[in-house]
């Protein structure tokens, strides 16, 4: 593989290493043409977790991945991801335990402990906010 070549350039006078009493260089490359590819997370439609055959936390990846058919797996990154999901897909990753190898097991709790609080998130609201501000009773 080619690499590019570096710019040297000398620093401004009066630059100079303090171990070496040297001359800095500036040593600065070229922008290449290859673009940067950010991974962006799939959007899940609503009911599309019906079908779901398992969901598990793969260690490799550092995510969550639903298998749901032969064509439809998503990708979780982060816990924050699963604020997108529909109530009732949520339900549906309630209902199904989340598989990970012995070694995973507590960061797989962390996975459904976060189902738990986004269902909560979107019955009550963050803290129950959304039943003060309908003028619900406070538990």
């Amino acid at each position: 593989m080619h690499t590019t070549e570096s710019i040297i350039t000398p620093a401004a006078k009066g630059v100079r290493d303090p171990h070496t009493n040297k001359r800095m260089k500036i040593v600065s490359w070229p922008p290449t043409d290859k673009e940067k590819t950010i991974p962006l997370v799939k959007k899940i439609p609503k009911g599309a977790l019906k079908t779901v055959h398992f969901w598990a936390y793969d260690a490799r990846l550092g995510q969550a991945v639903i298998v749901c058919n032969d064509d439809m797996n998503f990708h979780l990154v982060d816990q924050v991801d699963l604020l997108n999901l529909a109530q009732e897909d949520l339900e549906v990753l309630a209902c199904n335990h989340i598989r990970a190898t012995e070694k995973y097991e507590e960061v797989a709790k962390g996975w459904t402990a976060a189902v738990a609080s986004v269902i909560h998130i979107h019955t009550k609201g963050f803290g129950g906010f959304k039943d003060r501000l309908c003028g619900g009773s406070r538990n």
